[in-house]
């Protein structure tokens, strides 16, 4: 193996694992945000009905 292709190697490697650590984070964020948005509108839903 040449020191280009090592070189080419190491690149990839490293914007591949950026790559999925920045799609996870953000598939983490959009799921907490439904869920909190959700939780959100259910309790805003509970209120208007009147506290029990």
């Amino acid at each position: 193996m040449t020191t280009d292709t090592a070189l080419w190697l190491i690149v990839f490697n490293v914007a591949l694992w950026a790559l999925v650590t920045i799609l996870s984070l953000l598939v983490a964020y959009l799921v907490i945000r439904l869920a909190v948005s959700h939780a959100l509108r259910s309790h805003t839903r509970w209120i208007d009905r009147g506290k029990p």
